[in-house]
Parts: C-alpha cells; structure tokens; sequence
C-alpha cells in the first residue's frame, strides 16, 4: 500500500499539538528543460529533528497524471541532513509550443522517537508544493522578458490581462494606482501561456481610462519583477 502523507494525521493519546516545516526545498520553482536526462533536486533538514518524507508530483489534481519519475519516493531524513531528489521525464508527449506546468509536492512527518508513543501528542504531517515548469527547447523569446508580452484591455470597470508569451506568467500581485494609493486587483495568480485573466478592482472606480497598472510578476529564481502601464 502507498503511504500517503499528505492528509495523514496521527494522534497519540491526547491534545498536545506537534507541527513544524523542518524540510525545505532548495529553490521556489523547478525548471525542466526540453532533452534534459533528469533534474536533480535538493532537500534539506534544518531541524534538530529527524522526519519521514514522501515526494510526488501532480498536474494540479491530488490524483493528476504528471509524466514525470521521483526517486526516491519516500525517506528518512536525519536531523541538519540534506536529501537529493531525481526527477526524470518519462517521454510522454507534452506541447512543443508553450510550457506546461505540474506540482512538486514534499510532505513531512517528525520522526517519533523510543517512548514517544507515552506522551500525549498530536502530530501533523506538513506538505509543500512547488510549481514544476516543463520547457520545450523550441520556444522562442526568453522567460525574463514574460512581462513584455503582457497585453491589457479594460471592458467595462473590468480589464483583461493577456499572457501573449509561450511561458506562465505568475503574478504575484496586481494592483491598481490611483492618487497615490494602490487598489487591489489580484494576488498569487497563474497565467497561462497565449490565455488571460479578467480582474474587477477592488473599490468602486468611475473610470479606469488613465490609471496605472502595477504588475508584479515572478522570475525562474523567485525575484519579483515590477513592471507598470498606462490604461
């Protein structure tokens, strides 16, 4: 049987709550270039205490198919230890003319020592997830330069922002400037590439004719890159 970590809780004989990320992910995103043998990814404990962690990926869906191999899928790690992780394409076919993007997910356990099961605890197992880009080789342009392709539209006291570039364009925030003061638009959204987000602001505006928009969008390393149009 598979062990499942995501959603497993283990109570011990009472109410005293346990929970601590201890693991953490080199890295905020992964990038999986086109004709690359395998990725290799590091983990690393930075707590005095040991934990059980199970690796897998996903395609947005707890259940999804994701084309690709993680070895190992689940291991012990020692305390102020580092764990590497392979991540390997399986060949399925994947579209040549835009990214496509699955989920890295680590989920933690602490270790239960000898006599642990003596005290009264409560146990949490903690999961993370990353995004996992899939790059073909024949896209055009560059990653960087995602914010150039943005297109913006207003319809109605709505607009429309459009990721014309082969690669995602995460926003990590979207926000609107008005006399000084920003009016929130959207946080912590995904475009996809050649699609589009329609976003309503936050107040009441009469006109949105005129008013900056501040985009926030985030690169292969995890820098935020700010750019700002004129609507």
């Amino acid at each position: 049987m598979r062990l499942i970590l995501r959603l497993f809780v283990l109570l011990i004989f009472g109410f005293t709550g346990y929970a601590n990320a201890g693991v953490i992910l080199t890295g905020t995103r992964i990038i999986y270039p086109e004709g690359a043998k395998d990725k290799t990814l590091q983990l690393t404990n930075q707590e005095s205490q040991s934990y059980i962690v199970q690796v897998q990926i996903d395609n947005g869906t707890p259940e999804g198919f994701a084309p690709f191999i993680v070895t190992p899928p689940v291991f012990r790690m020692e305390p102020h230890s580092g764990q590497s992780v392979r991540l390997t394409y399986s060949g399925e076919p994947l579209p040549g003319d835009r990214e496509s993007v699955f989920y890295f997910n680590f989920s933690q356990l602490p270790s239960l020592k000898a006599g642990t099961t003596q005290q009264n605890k409560l146990i949490f197992a903690i999961t993370n997830r990353v995004k996992v880009f899939y790059r073909p080789a024949s896209l055009s342009g560059h990653p960087e330069k995602t914010s150039e392709h943005i297109h913006l539209s207003m319809e109605g006291k709505q607009i429309r922002i459009v990721n014309q570039s082969e690669y995602h364009a995460s926003v990590r925030r979207a926000t609107l400037v008005r006399n000084g003061k920003d009016i929130r638009l959207a946080e912590g959204v995904m475009i996809s590439p050649k699609s589009g987000l329609v976003v309503t602001p936050s107040s009441e505006i009469t006109s949105l004719r005129g008013l900056l928009l501040r985009l926030v969008l985030v690169n292969d390393y995890g820098v935020d890159i700010v750019t700002e149009r004129r609507l």
